[in-house]
């Protein structure tokens, strides 16, 4: 099954899409809110698989992370950027299961782009890059009583407990994500995708990406869209916080520039959590300036509804590094107003 026939099968299971976002669950209907137990289809996600003898070598020269610290049993969160040191992606990299190589999950629609833009630095390693949308197909699953759910579908006893502690085999990639309650991502090859789906789903209820997308956001996890390539340095996206960014590893492209901004200053923008009231929904890259003015306050990095509460919406928004903490901001965006009020993040910023 490829990714376009598992869009139809979750489609004929009464998943809607979003129109701006074609592979964007943004509802199931007869959705049980008063479950224990989540699950949603990553179809806004997609691999990106290197493999070969000099894997480790050639990505250790592109990525913003230490890809010797990624193992079958840890998975490190990590971007690529070019030599100005803005961000063209972001992804979660796993090692694959026979340790011949990795596979970066990223936002779907930036695979193809990652794989032109650093193809062109592979040809001196021996290394091969293919787009794995179509191979590989994720799943979320969380929720207080998610752990034997998972352990009864994929026959397995003991599940990763640190976040980023990963299981790897050869048909799926289990990790342990951040959230308030047990999250876990899970990677299956296509062929198993739907028995997988359909056995979760009979004790977990199937629910959109914003749910998904709404815990990345409490945990302060950015990630970039293709609406939002090349916006953003890895210190906006608060990365050096999360691990995602390696100081002693050497050289990679744009470590010049992103040593000196974490060494000799510091970035004069940065990216902090908001719930927003009115307006519609965001999006990735949508500029909010003063009701009264032009002037450009704050840029949504990304955003999702906040559960049960209508007109309400949270945030990671990039904002100037000035800006007092809990200060609430008066938004505005295409004559739509915005109340911003900061809420907290699960690390401090510097």
């Amino acid at each position: 099954m490829n990714k376009i026939e598992w869009q139809n099968y979750l489609q004929s299971q009464q998943a809607k899409f979003s129109e701006q976002a074609p592979y964007f669950v943004e509802s199931f209907s007869g959705q049980n809110e008063a479950s224990t137990v989540f699950i949603t289809p990553l179809l806004y996600q997609g691999i990106l698989s290197v493999t070969g003898p000099d894997s480790a070598k050639f990505l250790q020269g592109q990525l913003t992370c230490n890809i010797n610290n990624v193992t079958t049993e840890r998975s490190i969160l990590g971007a690529a950027c070019n030599p100005q040191g803005r961000v063209f992606c972001s992804f979660r990299v796993f090692q694959h299961h026979d340790k011949n190589g990795y596979l970066l999950r990223m936002h779907s629609d930036l695979v193809s782009q990652t794989l032109e833009t650093i193809h062109k630095y592979s040809v001196f390693f021996k290394t091969t890059l293919i787009n794995a949308v179509d191979e590989w197909l994720g799943l979320g699953i969380w929720g207080n009583d998610c752990e034997p759910v998972i352990s009864q579908a994929l026959n397995i006893e003991h599940l990763p407990q640190k976040i980023g502690e990963t299981l790897n085999t050869e048909s799926f990639i289990l990790t342990r994500m951040p959230g308030n309650t047990p999250r876990y991502e899970c990677w299956l090859k296509s062929a198993d995708i739907t028995e997988k789906w359909n056995t979760l789903s009979l004790q977990a209820t199937p629910t959109s990406n914003y749910s998904w997308l709404q815990q990345d956001i409490e945990a302060g996890i950015a990630e970039v869209s293709g609406a939002t390539v090349g916006d953003f340095n890895p210190h906006m996206l608060n990365f050096q916080l999360v691990d995602a960014i390696s100081f002693d590893k050497g050289c990679y492209t744009g470590q010049e520039i992103i040593a000196r901004t974490h060494y000799r200053g510091k970035s004069k923008r940065l990216m902090k959590r908001f719930e927003l009231t009115g307006g519609p929904l965001l999006t990735p890259g949508t500029e909010l300036h003063e009701p009264s003015s032009d002037k450009t306050i704050a840029t949504v990095i990304c955003a999702a509804p906040k559960p049960g509460k209508e007109t309400h919406q949270e945030a990671l928004l990039l904002v100037s590094a000035e800006l007092e903490t809990n200060t609430v901001l008066n938004l505005s965006h295409d004559n739509e107003k915005f109340l911003a009020s900061e809420l907290p993040l699960p690390y401090v910023l510097n």
